[in-house]
């Protein structure tokens, strides 16, 4: 699959032949109304005060965190935005928050270069609740993170240093399937204990979705028929992924959240979720595995 110009140095193939996720769009059927198409490449706001509790900035910026440390940060007056892939084109997040989801949210338009590392690192001194206050020093190019009467001065980084954001083709992934949390983690950690690698397919004919690995000398298969699922969409579909960057994104959505998993024939993984207690959503893009 084709990469963005402006990536392809950190994009190419892998020695096993994974093949990179295509350029990816905002996350599909989202709730947060943000356009942001153009917002990832603007300048800096020139004001932002925003606050809520911390669970949503950690939330925000875990998701983050699992495919780069650092990330472009779209704001706008309607809310905020992320779109971000790994070094490798691998996995992509793409999340919208609306700024009806914080406590205040006023902002003015535009693009931050953000640290997500240190970020969460100022997040980590606050309990969940706690009431989290984000204001931008345009003048310094710092952002301030105050929990609790502990301010923490964050330098940003320079928006044209970070990659650009990557844009998602359309492609055909007809099956869907909805699922718990320990559904999904179940069938995850079962694979992930015999190889790196499973594959992901629906039987329309059984009605059932399936997640099998092989090991050495030992086979596993962990079948979930449609009675077993929250939604079920089938077709006639069978991707092989990485176990480690499907169970990392599956850890980088919210706890106890329902999965969406999007299945095609050896197309990218589409795995998404809500967010608890705000308008938004997210989800996580991932590239298939070429067969051994």
């Amino acid at each position: 699959m084709s990469q963005s110009t402006a990536a392809s140095s950190t994009e190419a193939a892998t020695t096993d032949a994974e093949e990179s996720i295509p350029e990816t769009s905002a996350a599909d059927e989202t709730q947060a109304d943000i356009d942001s198409t153009d917002l990832l490449t603007l300048d800096a706001p020139k004001h932002l005060q925003i606050s809520g509790e911390v669970q949503l900035f950690e939330r925000i910026f875990s998701a983050a965190g699992t495919v780069t440390d650092k990330t472009r940060l779209g704001i706008a007056e309607s809310g905020i935005a992320i779109r971000a892939a790994d070094q490798q084109g691998h996995a992509m997040v793409d999340l919208r928050v609306s700024g009806s989801s914080f406590s205040t949210f006023d902002a003015g338009t535009g693009t931050l270069g953000v640290d997500v590392g240190r970020v969460r690192d100022a997040l980590s001194i606050g309990d969940a609740g706690d009431l989290a206050q984000f204001a931008l020093d345009a003048a310094n190019s710092t952002l301030e993170v105050d929990i609790e009467g502990i301010t923490r001065t964050i330098e940003l980084d320079p928006v044209e240093s970070l990659r650009y954001p990557v844009e998602m083709p359309d492609i055909d992934i007809p099956a869907t399937v909805h699922l718990s949390p320990d559904d999904i983690s179940l069938g995850l950690d079962a694979a992930d204990m015999l190889d790196d690698r499973f594959d992901l397919s629906v039987d329309p004919e059984s009605g059932e979705m399936q997640f099998a690995a092989d090991g050495d000398t030992d086979s596993m298969t962990y079948r979930r028929e449609d009675t077993d699922l929250i939604a079920f969409e089938p077709a006639d579909v069978e991707v092989k992924l990485d176990s480690s960057l499907v169970k990392s994104a599956n850890a980088g959505l919210p706890d106890g959240t329902n999965r969406v998993l999007r299945i095609g024939n050896e197309v990218p993984l589409v795995l998404k979720s809500e967010f608890p207690d705000a308008d938004g959503a997210m989800q996580f893009v991932i590239a298939p595995k070429l067969p051994n």
